[in-house]
C-alpha cells in the first residue's frame, strides 16, 4: 500500500528530546511554576545568543509579537504602517488591532518578498513603520531597505517563518547553492517578531511567540506590555496585554533550540532536490530563494494549481496553499482602507501558489516521488 506523504510533520523531535521535555514538564507541574518561570528567561537568553541580538521577550503567539512590537513604538492613530499584500493575516491584523492606518505594498514577482520599490512609492509623511515579511523562510534584504528609507522609519521584521535564517545578500560566498552561514541582517531592523506555532521550524506544544530587539528602552517596555503593562506587581504603567509565554512552552522551545540549526539544514537539502528537478518544467515557476533561507515552506506557482493539488492528493501527496488571498482582498482590511486597491503581483500569486511537502524526516525517495508525480501530471495533461 502506498504511504501518504503528509504536508508537514509537526514537532519532529528525537526520543531522547521527548524524554527530556516530558521529564522537565512534570517537574514544572510539581513546582506549579506555570507563569514566567525561570525557564522563560533561560529560553529568551538562549534565543538571543543564537540570534546574536541583545534582548528577547517571549509572548503568547506570533500575532501578539507583532501587536506588542507596534505597541512599543508610541505611535499615533494617524500614523501609517506599510505591510506586504502577500503574507498571513496576522501581519495586517496587528496594525488594525493597534488602531493604526494600514498601507499595502506589492511583492517581488520572483521571490514573493515585499517589493522595496513598491514600499518607496507608498511612503508618505505619515509613514512610521514598515513590516517586511520573511516569507517562506527567506530573509528580506533589510540592509537595502534601511538604506532606502533611512532611520526615521521603524522596521519591524516579521520572522514568523524564518527562525535563524541567513540573509545572503551581501555575502562573499560565490556559491548559489550553499550557505556559508555568516550573514545575518536582523541588526537593520528595530524589532524582529517570531511565531512558535507547532508547525513552524521552531514549534511549541501550542501557541507561542517572541519579540527581539537591540534597543534596551523598547525591551523594557515590551516586558511590561506582555504582562498587562506591569513590570512590578500592582504597578501598571502601560495599557498592556496578557501575553506571557508559558513556562511549559519555554521548556519545550529551549530544548528544541539545540537541534533547530540541524533541522533547518535538512529542509535546505530537500529544497535543493526540488529546485534541481522542477526547474525544467515550463508550466511551473520556482520561487527564487537564497541558500540561507530556513525553507519553512517550499512554494511553486502554476496556473494548474487547483487541479495539481487534487491530482497529488489522489496519489496520497498532501499539499497546502500559502496563501489563497492577498491581504487587500480580505473584508476586514477593505473596511480599514476605505477604498479599492489592486496589488497585481500579490493577487496573481494567491491564485497560483502551492506549497509542497517539506519537513525534516521527509525521505529523499519521498521527495522524488512528489517530483515524479508532478512531472507525470504535466506530461499527461499536455
Amino acid at each position: 500500500m502506498t504511504k501518504i506523504i503528509n504536508f508537514t510533520n509537526v514537532n519532529p523531535i528525537s526520543a531522547k528530546e521527548n524524554y527530556f521535555i516530558n521529564k522537565k514538564i512534570s517537574f514544572i507541574i510539581k513546582k506549579k511554576n506555570f507563569i514566567l518561570g525561570n525557564e522563560v528567561k533561560q529560553f529568551e537568553h538562549q534565543f538571543s545568543k543564537i540570534s546574536k541580538v541583545k534582548y528577547s521577550v517571549g509572548c503568547a503567539s506570533g500575532t501578539d509579537a507583532l501587536i506588542l512590537a507596534l505597541s512599543s513604538l508610541n505611535l499615533k492613530k494617524s500614523d501609517e504602517i506599510i505591510v506586504p499584500a502577500m503574507t498571513y493575516i496576522s501581519t495586517g491584523l496587528s496594525v488594525i488591532l493597534n488602531n493604526k492606518k494600514l498601507v499595502f505594498a506589492d511583492i517581488n514577482n520572483d521571490t514573493g518578498l515585499i517589493s522595496i520599490e513598491s514600499v518607496i512609492k507608498k511612503i508618505t509623511k505619515k509613514t512610521k513603520v514598515i513590516i517586511p515579511v520573511n516569507l517562506y523562510g527567506q530573509k528580506v534584504d533589510l540592509k537595502s531597505l534601511r538604506k532606502r528609507v533611512g532611520n526615521k522609519i521603524n522596521i519591524i521584521e516579521d520572522s514568523a517563518q524564518s527562525h535563524f535564517a541567513f540573509s545572503c545578500y551581501n555575502c562573499s560566498n560565490k556559491s548559489n547553492f550553499l550557505c556559508c552561514k555568516k550573514e545575518k541582517n536582523e541588526n537593520f531592523a528595530d524589532i524582529s517578531c517570531y511565531s512558535f506555532y507547532p508547525s513552524k521550524n521552531l514549534g511549541a506544544y501550542g501557541d507561542g511567540g517572541l519579540v527581539s530587539t537591540n534597543n534596551k528602552k523598547i525591551y523594557l517596555k515590551l516586558l511590561s506590555l506582555r504582562n498587562l503593562g506591569s513590570s512590578k506587581k500592582n504597578v501598571h504603567l502601560f495599557l498592556g496585554r496578557n501575553s506571557r509565554l508559558d513556562t511549559i512552552q519555554a521548556v519545550v522551545l529551549k530544548k528544541k533550540l539545540s537541534s533547530i540549526l540541524k533541522l533547518n539544514e535538512s529542509r535546505r537539502k530537500i529544497a535543493k532536490i526540488y529546485d534541481s528537478n522542477l526547474s525544467n518544467i515550463k508550466e511551473i515557476k520556482i520561487t527564487n530563494t537564497n541558500p540561507g533561507s530556513s525553507r519553512h515552506l517550499y512554494v511553486i506557482r502554476t496556473k494548474e494549481r487547483d487541479r495539481l493539488i487534487k491530482y497529488l492528493a489522489k496519489n496520497k501527496v498532501i499539499c497546502q496553499i500559502h496563501y489563497s488571498y492577498s491581504l487587500n482582498k480580505l473584508i476586514p482590511f477593505k473596511k480599514n482602507i476605505g477604498r479599492k486597491i489592486t496589488m497585481k503581483i500579490a493577487e496573481a500569486w494567491s491564485k497560483e501558489c502551492v506549497s509542497l511537502p517539506i519537513y525534516p524526516g521527509l525521505h529523499e525517495k519521498e521527495v522524488f516521488r512528489v517530483i515524479k508525480l508532478i512531472k507525470n501530471y504535466f506530461s499527461s495533461y499536455y
